[in-house]
């Protein structure tokens, strides 16, 4: 079972070693880090922006072993973003953290609906859409497959 709890700034050093993933690089550039300097500015941005929902994922250790990460968009969407490191794939833990995470927005925000943008190579992320989370493509891009679900379906 995973647990989601608030970036601080002092989550950097342990941010920064998992966030190296070549996969997250391809995958999810914004979360990628070159050094500590990169991630304590990704720390203090998941920490002071309002424009932004970000929590880390931690495993029953309580170990960083992932991020979710929600943009605010208009008319109540949030665009997310998740990674989980390799070790901890294909064991349900993204699928708990969106879980989770959609309960929170419900529960905490104003947000109805989660948008998810998922590059037509990454495999692993299309499966967890359609398949273990039973959400549909609602239309494609030239760089994304978009996916929307009301947070109240989760």
């Amino acid at each position: 079972m995973i647990q989601l709890a608030r970036f601080t700034l002092e989550d950097a050093t342990a941010y920064l070693r998992i966030a190296n993933d070549t996969e997250i690089k391809n995958f999810f550039r914004l979360a990628y880090c070159e050094n500590l300097e990169e991630a304590q500015d990704l720390m203090e941005l998941c920490v002071n922006s309002c424009n932004y929902e970000a929590f880390k994922i931690l495993d029953e250790q309580g170990q960083i072993v992932g991020m979710i990460l929600g943009e605010k968009k208009p008319k109540k969407v949030m665009e997310v973003s998740y990674f989980i490191c390799a070790q901890m794939r294909k064991k349900g833990y993204c699928k708990e953290a969106i879980c989770n995470f959609a309960k929170y927005i419900s529960e905490n925000t104003k947000y109805k609906e989660l948008e998810f943008c998922v590059r037509p190579k990454n495999k692993p992320s299309k499966m967890l859409m359609e398949k273990k989370l039973k959400i549909r493509p609602v239309y494609r891009t030239k760089d994304f497959i978009h996916y929307k679900q009301k947070v109240s379906q989760f």
